[in-house]
């Protein structure tokens, strides 16, 4: 018996042939949907990195808006822009009864 090979039966290769098949079906679904997987996550840390670069100019923009909301800087665009100053002393005139 030694050296002898023993034949397949035919039913039994196209079982072993289906079950092969089967298997490197199987991998390929594994190794497809782990790529599908690695290519999502990518995708989320870009989102992620994105999310933050806008939370970083969201805060950017909140200083700046309480930087220019105030009444020092206000008063200082106004004389560079404009040329407008504060009134002295003797400038401000009141007007009297209906003169509204």
């Amino acid at each position: 018996m030694k050296g002898e090979f023993r034949m397949i039966r035919p039913r039994a290769a196209g079982r072993i042939i289906v079950g092969l098949v089967a298997v490197l079906a199987a991998l390929a679904l594994v190794a497809w949907r782990q790529s599908e997987a690695r290519e999502t996550m990518a995708e989320l840390e870009d989102v992620v990195r994105e999310l933050a670069v806008a939370g970083d100019e969201m805060e950017e923009l909140v200083r700046v808006l309480a930087r220019v909301e105030g009444r020092a800087w206000v008063a200082a665009e106004a004389r560079r822009r404009l040329g407008l100053r504060p009134p002295g002393d003797g400038e401000v005139v009141i007007p009297s009864g209906g003169a509204w």
